[in-house]
């Protein structure tokens, strides 16, 4: 019988570890600037060793924030000292300052649109076969308020027929949230009334189903009268009907906040275009030079004190390095953005070039993912307007030339019937059966850079 001892054995080993400077930095990237102030002011309350740094000091986002203290009364920079130093023997803090050409988000998964996994989900529970495939047309239309973009004739076409089309709308209509796949404003009301137990022949259901403008514009006497009910009984049915969202994609998708504060600005000055981040009202923070020397002395501390500060600062750095490295990226996607908009910006909408968000993670030499990241539930003003982020990139289409698309959609439109032009989606068809995988919206989206009309202002009789 062979006996086997324990052995100590060298081992060299690779491991993946997130920095907490990282893992800060992941977390505040997809934060809109009004979410970020939130969460420095939270960390203000809680970490005793922050402050906010005066508006009228000099806080450049070139400099180190935790270095731009003075050193007490003697006026003295602190050239000799940092806080970095502090954790110079800490291996899970970073002692490097953050590299701009670093991006760390190699790995890390983009967020998908909340309402479409959410509808998608409940879909695959309920559907199978050929009504789970329009289930999964239907959804893809389906835009972040639960508006369905569209229309049955467009989704049917030769593959499905309409009843179907309308059948498994109606059911899809009947999802968390209730009211998706809307096309006009009553239908998610009525949906969510039917939900709630209301009858077609109830005040409400009749309310909203046969007079919904005269209740938008408070036509009280005239609805009682019209209704045979009594003031009371229309007074009850208007409170169960505003209680009602005629919007309710919402629920799912954080994406669309009902008070919009660009997180982005690109606008004229000095006759030249300039692109920046709108946090100007943001707080700036740093580590108080109080408690940098404290423990830069630490003779004089005891060690559960040195421990309990050096944590605290330590958190302070990491959050501090963070919102830094957030400011950095940001500033880069603007201002590349800028560069290859800037047609659009100068000129208008007519003149936006098409491009994906992993084209345009390639330009600045990062991942995909990253892009994703930092777009995510942003903004940006310019002088024609304000859009969402996502409003500047395409839908990905594989790997071919964006030129050729736009001849063949621009070949495709110029063969059409003019008496029966073709809609978006009928052009997606026609193109996928070249190869060429669109959407509807990218498409329209296409047709317009295209400067070519919509499908009803082509028709000629």
């Amino acid at each position: 019988m062979i006996k086997k001892y324990p052995t100590l054995q060298n081992r060299h080993e690779v491991k993946q570890y997130l920095l907490p400077t990282l893992t800060y930095y992941l977390r505040l990237l997809e934060l809109p600037n009004l979410e970020l102030e939130t969460i420095i002011r939270q960390a203000l309350e809680e970490n005793q060793v922050l402050e906010e740094v005066p508006q009228d000091e000099d806080t450049s986002s070139e400099e180190t924030p935790a270095t731009d203290d003075k050193t007490g009364d003697t006026g003295k920079e602190k050239d000799d000292f940092s806080i970095l130093e502090l954790f110079s023997e800490a291996s899970t803090v970073s002692t490097e300052p953050v590299d701009d050409e670093f991006d760390p988000l190699d790995n890390a998964p983009a967020d998908s649109d909340p309402l479409y996994s959410h509808l998608q989900r409940q879909a695959e529970r309920k559907f199978t076969g050929k009504d789970l495939a329009i289930a999964e047309l239907i959804i893809s239309n389906i835009e972040e308020d639960g508006y369905l973009a569209a229309s049955p004739e467009e989704m049917a076409q030769e593959d499905y027929d309409i009843s179907d089309i309308n059948r498994i709308i109606r059911e899809i209509q009947r999802f968390d949230p209730v009211g998706c796949a809307w096309r006009d404003i009553k239908e998610p009301l009525l949906a969510q009334l039917e939900a709630g137990g209301y009858a077609p022949d109830s005040i409400e259901y009749m309310l909203v189903r046969d007079h919904l403008g005269e209740l938008k514009h408070n036509h009280a006497s005239g609805l009682i009268n019209s209704l045979n009910i009594s003031e009371e009984q229309y007074l009850k049915a208007k409170k169960a009907i505003m209680k009602l969202n005629p919007c309710p994609g919402l629920q799912c998708s954080a994406a669309m906040p009902r008070y919009v504060v660009p997180d982005f600005v690109i606008k004229w000055q000095d006759n030249q275009l300039i692109g920046h981040l709108n946090d100007n009202d943001s707080s700036r923070i740093r580590v108080k030079t109080y408690y940098l020397e404290m423990l830069k002395n630490k003779a004089n501390l005891k060690p559960e004190e040195y421990e309990f500060i050096k944590k605290k600062a330590q958190s302070a750095q990491n959050l501090i390095i963070a919102i830094e490295q957030r400011r950095k990226t940001l500033h880069k996607i603007v201002n590349q953005l800028l560069e290859y908009q800037r047609d659009f910006f100068e000129r208008g909408p007519g003149n936006m070039r098409p491009i994906t968000m992993t084209e345009f993670a390639g330009m600045l030499n990062v991942n995909p993912s990253t892009i994703s990241r930092a777009i995510a539930n942003k903004y940006l003003e310019s002088p024609w307007g304000i859009h969402k982020m996502k409003y500047f990139f395409s839908a990905p289409v594989a790997k071919i030339d964006k030129r050729l698309i736009h001849e063949k959609i621009k070949n495709i439109i110029a063969q059409e019937d003019n008496s029966a032009p073709l809609s978006d989606a009928q052009i997606a068809k026609k193109l996928s059966r070249e190869g060429i995988i669109l959407s509807r919206r990218t498409v329209t989206k296409y047709r317009e850079l295209l400067n070519i009309q919509a499908q009803q202002f082509r028709r000629k009789i």
